[in-house]
Order: C-alpha cells, then structure tokens, then sequence
C-alpha cells in the first residue's frame, strides 16, 4: 500500500491495532513479551526467573535481589509497553490501518518460538515449590547436575523470592498497559512528561551514538579525508602517477632517437643496404649468357686448380 504519509517504521507511536491486521504475529509476540516478562506459572521466563531470584535470596545477595527484581518490573513494563503501542488500541497512522500478515516464512518460526516460550520452562519447576512442584521431574536440573562433578544443591523455598516475582511481572504488565491503553494518534509518549530530562537522556540512548559518532566515525572521516585522499592518494599516489606519466615521453623520447633510430635501425638499414650493394656488384655476372658463364667456370677451375696445386707441391 503506497501513501504519501512519510513516517518511521520503527517508531510505536506511529502503529496500532495490528492485534487485528496481524492475528498469528499478535498472538506470538504476546506469548513471547509474557515469556519476556516473566508471566506466571504459564510461560518459561517466569520459571527461570524465579530461579534466578530465588538463587540470589537464598543465597543472602540482597543488593543483587533487589536489582534483579527491578530489572524484571521493567522488563515487564516496557514489554507491555511495547505491546500495547503496537497491537492494542486503533491504528494511528494511515500505514498501520493498511498493515498484513506477515508470510508463512515467518509466522512459522515465530509459532515454534511460542511455544517454546511456553513449554520449555516445565521441565524446570522446582520440586518444592507450592502444590505442583512435586508433579513434574525437574528434569533440567539432573541434566545439569548429571554433568557436573557436584551435583547442584537447590536453595531453601521461600515465599520472598516468589511473591517479588509475582508482584514485578503482573505489577510491571498492568503498569505498562494502564499507562498506554488510551493513546491517540499525535499523542506524545506518557513518560515524557513524568520523567523529564531523564526521558530525553534515556530516548537518546544516554548519547552513546552521539559520543560514538564524535570518538570514533568523526575522527575517522577526518583521516580518509585528510591522510588518505588528500595526502596519501592525491599528492603520493596521484603525484607519482604523473611523475611518471612526465618522464614517460622523455624516455621514449631518447630511446627512440638514441637506441631504436640509430642502432636498431640503423642495424637493420645496414643489413638492408648491404645486401641490395653487394647485389648491385655482383649483378654483371647475371647476363644470361652460357658462354659467359663456361669461361668463369672454366677461369675458377684453372685457378684452383692451381692454387690446389701450390698447396700440393709446398707442403714438406
């Protein structure tokens, strides 16, 4: 579908209501974000999350607890955050009101990673905790014990660890929901206003593009610009190449008046003259005549005869 409308494609805001333009990605996604967000009991993020909590607090790391459990409040959030720009609610934008299903090329995979995102974590479930623990094998847990030389102790259960994971993923999914189910096109992002400067320094990616782009990619164009075109290709390179295309002529130049015009040829001209001399010579005994041509047969034959003579009587 072709508009005239120019918006970017990555942004949320310019989405909406794809729940119904796209059912199998919306259904897929939701399962993943839930996973992502450590949705209880039925997907696998929350089981490997709860290990994760579980460790840290059994274990006595309370600094480390409480971090993890507010990095998975906000992974909850702004997974529901996300889901709810971009599938809920109407469409907001002229392209999102036109949107399709994707091809099978990729609801596919996305239908095989959905139910991973859901299954996988059952072969985790501890075998303490509350009422279904006891019902599955943890079979991961003697996979991985089998391959250690230790097998792996599990921590003692407790209620701390669970109830955080429980209130940081459905607090953190109804947090994001209740905060962006009523936005409408045009509407600014909610946690503009709220949090200020720190939504500028937090959109802009705490300016690590922007310190990238003045350590790293500035300084880099200055050298291809500076050193190796200017410098290096211009005045080395390109120097080089019309030095010799300067020098180029002169040399021909002396090897064509010095060497090729006198000695090659002048080789061949003398080879050339001589011959056409030596013809020009010799060309009075071409007559024709066989007259002519018996008497110096017979005047080379008397004259070696005698020489063969001399030879003869001379030698001792």
């Amino acid at each position: 579908m072709h508009t005239d409308q120019h918006i970017d494609p990555q942004d949320m805001l310019n989405m909406g209501g794809l729940r119904k333009k796209m059912p199998i990605t919306f259904i897929t996604f939701l399962i993943g974000g839930l996973a992502l967000a450590g949705f209880p009991l039925v997907t696998a993020g929350f089981w490997s999350k709860d290990e994760i909590l579980s460790d840290a607090w059994g274990h006595g790391y309370t600094v480390v607890f409480v971090v993890l459990a507010l990095a998975a409040l906000l992974t909850a959030f702004y997974t529901m955050r996300q889901i709810t720009l971009t599938f809920l609610g109407k469409p907001r934008t002229d392209v999102a009101e036109h949107a399709h299903e994707t091809p099978w090329t990729m609801t596919v995979p996305l239908i095989i990673l959905s139910l991973f995102a859901i299954s996988v974590g059952w072969t985790g479930i501890p075998e303490k905790f509350p009422i279904i623990g006891n019902r599955f094998p943890n079979w991961f847990h003697d996979y991985v014990g089998g391959a250690l030389l230790e097998h792996p102790k599990a921590v003692e259960f407790s209620f701390i660890p669970l109830l955080t994971s429980l209130v940081v993923s459905i607090g953190g999914i109804t947090l994001g929901w209740l905060l962006y189910r009523r936005i409408k096109a045009g509407d600014k992002d909610p946690l503009e206003s709220s949090l200020g400067s720190l939504y500028t320094l937090l959109k802009n990616k705490y300016y690590f593009d922007e310190l990238y782009d003045r350590v790293f990619v500035q300084p880099a164009y200055a050298i291809s610009r500076n050193f190796t075109y200017l410098f290096l290709d211009r005045k080395i390179i390109d120097g080089i190449l019309h030095w010799v295309a300067y020098v180029s002529p002169i040399i021909g130049s002396f090897l064509r008046n010095y060497i090729d015009k006198p000695i090659v040829n002048g080789s061949g001209d003398l080879v050339g003259e001589g011959t056409k001399r030596l013809g020009r010579t010799f060309r009075f005994i071409q007559s024709g005549k066989v007259q002519q041509y018996m008497i110096v047969a017979l005047v080379s034959l008397a004259a070696f005869s005698v020489l063969f003579y001399y030879l003869l009587t001379s030698a001792p």
